[in-house]
């Protein structure tokens, strides 16, 4: 599968147990550009916003040879339990689902957002996935 699903309790965990920040976390190695989607159950946009990505992810690991890692961190969500919701909205700073991020990892100063936007247009995701890698290259040889 072109994305990996991570449920967001675990991503707590991780982070937790690494003392480390989320992005850390989810942009491990230089050189990659890494898209997560911040997903929940019950969202109507984020169903419709599934199958665009999905096919980006196939689309991308083609034109930038498996260096493009797609990501969907998933909240559960009802109604009469919104507490782990309101926990990831805390530790990943968003507010709408879906929210998607790119990160890239530099050198000297770690890992960076550098796109974020909730519920974006696949083709501006897609640009900006774009963008993202020819900084990612510049990085890679500083």
């Amino acid at each position: 599968m072109a994305i990996d699903t991570i449920e967001f309790v675990d991503l707590e965990k991780t982070i937790s147990s690494k003392r480390s920040s989320f992005r850390n976390c989810l942009a491990p190695e230089l050189g990659r550009v890494y898209v997560i989607s911040i997903t929940r159950d019950g969202c109507p946009v984020c169903v419709r916003q599934k199958p665009k990505i999905d096919k980006l992810a196939k689309d991308a690991l083609k034109t930038y040879n498996g260096r493009a890692v797609f990501s969907q961190i998933h909240v559960k969500y009802s109604t009469e339990r919104k507490e782990e919701s309101l926990r990831s909205k805390d530790l990943l700073g968003h507010y709408f689902y879906p929210t998607n991020l790119i990160l890239i990892r530099s050198r000297d100063k770690g890992v960076f957002e550098y796109y974020r936007a909730a519920s974006p247009r696949i083709s501006e995701l897609a640009r900006n996935i774009a963008n993202a890698f020819k900084i990612a290259k510049m990085l890679e040889k500083q």
